[in-house]
């Protein structure tokens, strides 16, 4: 009697893991985009909080305004003076290359948000 040796995979099983790893990247990779692009409008809302809080307590002891150093956020459309605490006026910070809602902040309140 005569047994033979398995000696390896055949072609089939190699193809449907491959079939299985495609399918698998294929929900994975459009959800890790859409984790980037939220996890970067939170960088950079977080950033502009942090910002028009200790812009408005400089303000509130008379100190002068703070100089914007953006890392999460590209840009802020203007440094807060202290004209704009008084009017309430918006100040957007312009969110960095991966986001797609830039942050509001209102300047009487400190409140910010993602447009």
């Amino acid at each position: 009697m005569v047994t033979r040796c398995e000696q390896g995979f055949t072609l089939i099983e190699l193809m449907i893991v491959i079939a299985v790893i495609g399918i698998l990247a294929a929900v994975a990779l459009p959800q890790y985009a859409a984790y980037l692009t939220r996890s970067a409008n939170t960088a950079c809302l977080s950033e502009a909080r942090a910002y028009m809080s200790a812009a408005i307590a400089r303000l509130a002891n008379n100190e002068p305004a703070l100089s914007f150093t953006p890392s999460a956020c590209l840009a802020i459309s203007s440094t807060p003076v202290v004209a704009d605490y008084a009017a309430a006026n918006t100040i957007t910070f312009t969110v960095g290359a991966r986001g797609d809602a830039d942050t509001d902040c209102n300047a009487g309140s400190g409140v910010c948000a993602l447009q």
